[in-house]
């Protein structure tokens, strides 16, 4: 276990169920809601809900003269509708349930300020919001007018914790028991619990209350448990928080996000790294144990940030996270442009053999970013690639797309980076008890989706993501793709070699996007085949991010030969060499040895690939 997460870090259940809200108003008998009846309707607190008539009033009905008016009116208006009162004198409270399909806005989110937020405190005074949720359960919350749609800013701990939350969209984790003050107003109230759960929305009346308890629980779209399915999350720092606000917010906002898996990693840059409270933490469990799952609970794993910058943000080398690290490779970050000191004699290719020596899983960085990574993909060194962790910077094309093609099976994963400020996630499939090594042997082979949005399943003739088809003849590929998202991703893409040859849109279906197909792929040569969600960019979640789904390929072996692209092999020997010179021009060293210890990575990256061009390409007949 983590040194400071043994004590703080709790089970993580996940919340199934149907939404519930319960704030009732008991009556005592029926002459006293009929009396209430006449005023309420003219007034905006009434509010009904369809439901079946109660028991008591049907017996009240029975009992009663019930061809009169007055009688005949009761059972009727019973028969359709539960009443729901908030009363001056109640903590009672009147909701609608409703679930709501999230559509991509353009519209930028407003929320209050502090100083509007104390305005409207002064002027309307403050009601103590209590949260109940089943099982203990803690889910993501906002709060918002529904008159001007600005969003309410929670003041004290609760806005502390969360770290940057109100940066995208004002959600706030809040786990059962916790208190908060909002202005004495109609309220609304939107409830998510990562990406398995429908959106709730409800309507509080707090204009004449004091205090108020809402009991909570969310809607699934999708079981990931059902499916064997872990979500991770690869990679994650936090800063400038003390020591336990940060053991707090792992604690709080993983479950919130419904994580079952956290990478925290340790990472240097002089000076910034006085503020990594991060790195504490994983220096802690690298001392204590290697245990770090809490049974039944959230597991948190160690990794490290491997690094070389020209400068502080420059481009150099490049990061690669080694996961499941039982010491620190250092040194952690190379190079004066980072570490003020020193100079750039050390390639990451040897912090890497390290870890490996040591049973840790590599994973590139931010999407290919720096010189470094396209050698250290063609020998073999690296284990995954993490694309959108911590931005959107490139695409599938310039990445993934064009290792597939040299016949490379580099899984697909991610991260948040800094902070847990998108849904981003890796989801694979884990058999029995969860551990970090068992989730990343499933990652290794390939067997991941990347989302920050809708859940995908993808079967190639029935074999699941990451398995690998022999074929010896043409052959007609049957393939099933579907997916279900909270928010409209736009339908699905059926990719083969890096083109579109299948869509499919998405559909409404009990309160969430849906998208499906079954379709026909002849195959006559080497490929690959994945799916990812629609193109379309301008689509965004519930955090305001741009919407991707991807899941790593299936491959087929067409006669023995996996796939190979020439024109690709070639393009990556040019940006390779162009790497080399780059270094060349830009790197110190304090003699030729260390200038070769890292340029040998590049040389070899190059010879590997010529190796590749010789073995599949037949020479061109002179004339």
């Amino acid at each position: 276990m983590i040194g400071g997460l043994k004590d703080h870090v709790h089970i993580l259940a996940r919340l199934n169920g149907n939404f519930g809200w319960s704030v009732y108003l008991r009556m005592s008998s029926m002459v006293s809601c009929c009396r209430r009846f006449a005023a309420m309707c003219s007034s905006e607190k009434a509010v009904c809900v369809l439901t079946p008539a109660p028991m008591w009033c049907r017996r009240f009905a029975a009992n009663r003269a019930c061809g009169t008016p007055s009688t005949l009116a009761i059972l009727l208006f019973w028969g359709f509708v539960s009443l729901h009162v908030s009363s001056d004198r109640s903590s009672a409270n009147e909701q609608i349930t409703r679930t709501v399909l999230v559509q991509a806005s353009s519209t930028a989110i407003r929320g209050f300020t502090s100083a509007e937020m104390e305005q409207r405190f002064e002027q309307k005074g403050s009601c103590q919001l209590t949260i109940s949720t089943p099982s203990k359960q803690s889910a993501l919350f906002r709060f918002r007018d529904p008159i001007t749609q600005s969003f309410y800013r929670l003041d004290g701990e609760i806005e502390r914790l969360p770290g940057k939350m109100e940066q995208v969209g004002f959600w706030y984790p809040l786990t059962d028991g916790a208190e908060i003050a909002l202005p004495k107003a109609k309220v609304e109230v939107q409830v998510i619990r990562g990406l398995t759960t429908k959106m709730t929305s409800e309507i509080l009346h707090l204009e004449s209350t004091d205090q108020l308890t809402i009991s909570v629980s969310l809607n699934s779209i999708y079981d990931l448990k059902a499916h064997d399915l872990v979500s991770g999350n690869t990679h994650l720092h936090l800063m400038r928080m003390t020591h336990r606000e940060a053991i707090d917010y792992l604690q709080l906002l993983p479950k919130a996000d419904d994580l079952d898996l956290v990478f925290l990693s340790h990472l240097r840059r002089i000076p910034d790294e006085r503020h990594y409270i991060s790195n504490q933490i994983v220096e802690e469990g690298l001392r204590t144990s290697t245990v770090r799952m809490v049974p039944e609970g959230t597991l948190f794993g160690l990794g490290e940030e491997h690094r070389h910058n020209f400068g502080r943000g420059g481009e150099g080398f490049g990061h690669v996270m080694l996961l499941d690290i039982v010491r620190l490779i250092r040194p952690v970050s190379i190079g004066p442009g980072i570490m003020a000191e020193g100079t750039d004699s050390v390639s990451l290719s040897q912090g890497i053999k390290a870890a490996k020596g040591d049973g840790a899983t590599v994973v590139w960085c931010h999407n290919g970013l720096g010189f470094e990574d396209l050698s250290n993909h063609v020998l073999g060194n690296t284990d995954a690639l993490n694309i959108f962790d911590g931005g959107n910077r490139g695409s599938y094309e310039q990445t993934y797309y064009r290792y597939y093609d040299l016949g490379l099976q580099l899984p697909i994963s991610t991260g948040t980076d800094w902070f847990i400020y998108d849904f981003s996630r890796v989801h694979l499939p884990v058999d029995g008890m969860l551990t970090s090594s068992k989730w990343l042997a499933s990652l290794r082979q390939g067997k991941s989706y990347i989302t920050n949005g809708p859940m995908l399943e993808f079967t190639v003739n029935g074999q699941p993501i990451g398995a690998t088809l022999k074929l010896n003849r043409r052959t007609t590929l049957k393939v099933k793709m579907s997916a279900v998202g909270r928010a409209n991703f736009g339908g699905l893409e059926l990719i083969h070699n890096g083109e579109v040859v299948a869509t499919t849109a998405t559909t409404v279906k009990n309160d969430a996007y849906t998208a499906e197909a079954v379709c026909e792929l002849s195959i006559d040569e080497p490929s690959w085949v994945a799916v990812r969600i629609s193109s379309d960019n301008s689509r965004t979640n519930l955090l305001g991010n741009r919407l991707f789904a991807h899941t790593s390929p299936v491959f087929v072996h067409y006669r023995g030969k996996s796939r190979f692209k020439p024109s690709v092999a070639r393009q990556l020997l040019a940006e390779i060499q162009g790497g080399l010179n780059s270094i060349k021009m830009q790197a110190r060293f304090g003699n030729d040895k260390e200038k070769e210890a890292v340029l040998s990575i590049y040389r070899q990256g190059a010879n590997r690939l010529r190796e590749m061009l010789r073995d599949k390409i037949r020479p061109i007949p002179r004339n």
